[in-house]
């Protein structure tokens, strides 16, 4: 997050929380809201409306939770801090260093506050019996509003901070909503606290203890819990709803000897205080030589040609000591580096792989060892390098017949100027696979694909490579492939015997294989094999034309027509009739 503008996300997860009504997960009852200037001043009590256009207390100005903290706080008389309160989940941990109370127990004037599920602050302006009134801005959702919660619902706050609360509140901010909504506050339940850790560790190491609060009545504990030894408390943290009861600790170093734990959780308004049993802890010298485990990691298991990833290697004795001495890396066998451990690096270094060639690939590392730590190595870890691909294609023709399948030729290429020697080659008609075919090595990259009968028009070709073990998959872009329609030309003639005195007439109709009539495109008209005539078609002719035969001599003549067909259809030619002409 940053500074100050990365509070208004923080707001987002209020606005999400509080679109709803009271329900049993999000107990909460809106007040009232406003975005505008004016709907603001309507709704807020503080002014706010008139100055959140300003930044108080180095805040970002206009809708937003910490703006408006502080102004209420900038009002009700308290001096701008030192230092900057920061994000909103930050308050509570800079209120402390300023010196000011944070505690669980809500006031008038105090400032509520969520960390966890949240990142926001809001004002509390009343507490009442079982539920809080407070008021908030919210950066994301550009939203003052005003909203009732009830205590031990989801949205009850974290925390307050007691910059300078309010004696009592307000008269006029009475429990606006009915009072059959507002429950009698629950009394306290009884809690059991319980600690268990290792019962025997070395002086060298900082023990971790596991703390367990359990709540009757089902209810979460929420609080301080104080980790002691001797009595004396060692460690504070902060048990959250989250942890569902139980946080682990870790310890300070000890000193040799019996060392006797116990845990308090001091308490809150829904949980009694209570204090687990002592458990015995024995502090012995660490060995003078311990065993170590070492372990090396990748930040993936695929890496592309030309990158050099990281590994990071570990080595954790067993009692938790420093470790120094030299760290040996291999690859496939090969050392690559060996950077030394000190003090300060913790146990942890990092190495950065040479560049490495298409394939399977090892990497291992052995720690050496030192005066107080054994020699150990860490399993070996498989990975691949992989290649990316480019793949070209081409169509064999342009352009085919209804019934002729098309050819594809593939080319898949690397940047090596190797061909992979295995995987799939796709062709992908209008997006859909209709044909495949397998690179071998004797291939070298290149396949000729034949394709199915497509469907009549204009089909988007595409090839797509699939990839292999160490090749990465491509796939280029369409070629359009022309398939033609077949088509049907039918003729008739007005009679099949005439004079030689008169002329008769061919009524020729072009329609495609789906009978939709033709409306461009030539047909001639032939008398024994001869053109004798040529018509073209028109939309008006709807795929029917009528053509006057030239006089003809007497004798018998075989009449046909030949449609030439277009881009789209086939040529095709009628069958031939036969006009016989008398005297």
């Amino acid at each position: 997050m940053r500074r100050l503008g990365l509070v208004g996300l923080v707001c987002l997860f209020v606005m999400a929380g509080l679109t709803a009504t009271q329900t049993s997960a999000q107990a909460f009852t809106v007040i009232c809201t406003g975005k505008t200037k004016s709907e603001v001043a309507t709704c807020d009590l503080s002014g706010y409306a008139e100055v959140m256009h300003q930044m108080h207390w180095r805040m970002y100005a206009g809708h937003n939770c910490t703006n408006y903290a502080a102004w209420r706080m900038k009002k009700a008389g308290v001096p701008e801090p030192k230092i900057l309160m920061g994000n909103a989940r930050d308050w509570h941990t800079n209120a402390k260093k300023l010196g000011y109370l944070v505690d669980n127990r809500p006031a008038v004037g105090s400032i509520a506050q969520w960390s966890k599920a949240a990142s926001h602050v809001a004002y509390v302006e009343q507490v009442g019996s079982g539920f809080l009134i407070l008021s908030e801005d919210s950066y994301t959702s550009k939203t003052y509003r005003r909203y009732k919660v009830l205590t031990g619902a989801s949205w009850y706050p974290e925390r307050f901070i007691h910059f300078k609360d309010v004696a009592a509140p307000p008269p006029a901010e009475s429990d606006p909503t009915p009072a059959p909504t507002t429950p009698a506050p629950a009394p306290a339940v009884t809690s059991k606290v319980t600690v268990s850790g290792p019962a025997k560790v070395t002086t060298s190491a900082k023990p971790k203890v596991t703390v367990k609060v359990a709540a009757a009545k089902g209810v979460v504990p929420q609080g301080t819990v104080r980790v002691r030894r001797g009595g004396v408390t060692v460690k504070t943290v902060t048990l959250k709803a989250g942890h569902r009861g139980s946080v682990a600790v870790t310890l300070p170093k000890m000193k040799r000897g019996k060392q006797w734990i116990s845990a308090v959780f001091d308490g809150s308004a829904q949980v009694r205080k209570a204090t687990s049993p002592t458990i015995k802890v024995v502090v012995t010298k660490p060995a003078k030589v311990v065993s170590a485990r070492t372990a090396i990691v990748l930040p993936a298991k695929q890496f592309t040609v030309g990158t050099r990833p990281t590994a990071t290697v570990t080595v954790t004795p067993t009692d938790g000591r420093t470790t120094t001495n030299a760290v040996s890396v291999y690859v496939d066998g090969k050392r690559i580096a060996s950077p030394k451990l000190t003090k300060a690096k913790k146990g942890k270094v990092t190495v950065r792989l040479p560049a490495l060639a298409p394939g399977r690939h090892t990497i291992r590392a052995t720690y050496w060892g030192s005066r107080t730590v054994r020699r150990s190595k860490a399993r070996a870890q498989a990975f691949a390098v992989v290649e990316p691909t480019t793949v070209r294609a081409s169509l064999a023709k342009a352009a085919v017949r209804s019934n002729e399948p098309a050819q594809v030729v593939a080319t898949v290429g690397t940047a090596r100027g190797v061909a992979p020697a295995a995987g799939e080659v796709w062709v992908l008609a209008d997006g859909a696979k209709v044909a495949s075919a397998p690179l071998s090595a004797a291939a070298r990259g290149t396949v000729t694909v034949a394709l199915p009968v497509l469907a009549p028009g204009t089909r988007a070709i595409s090839v797509q490579y699939r990839g292999s073990t160490y090749q990465t998959a491509s796939a280029t872009g369409t070629l359009p492939l022309l398939v033609q329609e077949r088509s049907i030309t039918g003729t008739s003639l007005s009679a099949t015997t005439i004079k030689s005195t008169a002329q008769a007439k061919l009524t020729i109709s072009v329609h495609s294989g789906r009978t939709v009539p033709q409306t461009s495109g030539a047909v001639a008209v032939l008398v024994g094999g001869k053109q004798v005539a040529t018509v073209t078609l028109t939309a008006a002719s709807k795929g029917k034309v009528v053509v006057t035969l030239p006089k003809l001599a007497v004798g018998k003549h075989a009449v046909s027509a030949s449609f030439g067909g277009t881009d789209l259809l086939e040529p095709s030619t009628s069958v031939v009739r036969t006009l016989t002409v008398t005297k």
